[in-house]
Parts: C-alpha cells; structure tokens; sequence
C-alpha cells in the first residue's frame, strides 16, 4: 500500500504519470456532467452549467468526441449536436478480435444510454505502433437485427449491379 504522501492527483484520476492526457479540470468536469445525462446534452447546456464560454465548451466537447470519451450526433428538430457519452464495456469477455485479410475487427458489448450497444471496431497493426482503431461504429442491440437484414440487402444489390456491369461488358465487346 502506498504511502499517502507517495499519491499524486494521476493516481486518484486513475492516469499513469507517463500518460499525456488532457482530462483535468474543465474536461473532466464536462466529462462528468455529460455522463450525467445519458439522454444527450447541448453545447450550450453544458455551457451554461460549468461556467465557461460555448466556444471553449465546444472545444473541448469536440475533443473529447476525438478521443472517444463521447461522441455526438445531429438530431432532426434540433440545430445543435447533441453530445452523449460513449457506453462502457459490459463484460471484459465480452469482445473478440478476428483478422479478416489486412484488417482486424473487434466486436464488444457496451452499456448503452438506454439500451446495450455493440461496438465493431476497425483496427490496423503495424510495426512501429502496434494496433490501432482506425474507425468504430455503435449499434443498439435492438436495432442489429435490422441492421444485418440492410447489410445483407446492400450486398445482394452491390452482387446483382456486378452481374448488371459484365453483362454490359460482354455485350460492349460483341458491338
């Protein structure tokens, strides 16, 4: 056990001191004021409630979209993005890693604001800095179903235009 005069502020916040992370002071308060409300926040809410100008909440909403501690979304009716936070894992067990060609993909489940969410990451490795998430997308489980059902429909289009254009091919040589 550590002495009390041996802890510093990154051991209670949980960042190792060789870590360079920007969640301090008005990140973090805007951090825990957005987690605060799963339903989604304006710009202009958490403004108003941490007490800094909309352009700095703004700026630091956005980076924290970046680093993935959030994200946010356009929703129809409303001018402004809405800012939510990013659904935390629900199980460490519940995520697996499959290399498929020259791309990996992880899949995780997350708790979601209302319902749970499962993750698929896209995820690049190479030498100099192992493996990175290239992109991620969220999906509420109740909506994956549906989403598989789009995925399977884009591909019989995607292979019907690919009969379509040799078909078209074929008859371009013969003319």
């Amino acid at each position: 056990m550590a002495n009390l005069d041996k802890i510093s502020v990154n051991d209670l916040m949980g960042i190792s001191d060789g870590e360079n992370h920007k969640l301090a002071g008005a990140y973090l308060t805007i951090l825990y004021y957005v987690k605060e409300y799963n339903e989604g926040v304006t710009a202009q809410m958490v403004s108003d409630n941490v007490n800094l100008s909309l352009s700095h909440t703004r700026d630091i909403l956005d980076d924290l979209c970046v680093k993935r501690d959030l994200y946010k979304r356009k929703v129809p009716g409303i001018k402004q993005n809405l800012y939510y936070p990013n659904g935390k894992l629900i199980h460490k067990y519940l995520q697996s890693s499959r290399d498929m060609g020259d791309q990996i993909f992880r899949i995780s489940f997350h708790e979601g604001w209302k319902n749970p969410r499962i993750q698929i990451q896209e995820r690049k490795y190479t030498l100099l800095e192992g493996e990175n998430v290239e992109g991620s997308i969220f999906i509420d489980i109740n909506n994956l179903t549906p989403f598989m059902n789009f995925l399977n429909e884009m591909m019989m289009q995607y292979n019907t235009y690919g009969k379509m254009t040799s078909r078209e091919e074929k008859r371009g040589d013969h003319d």
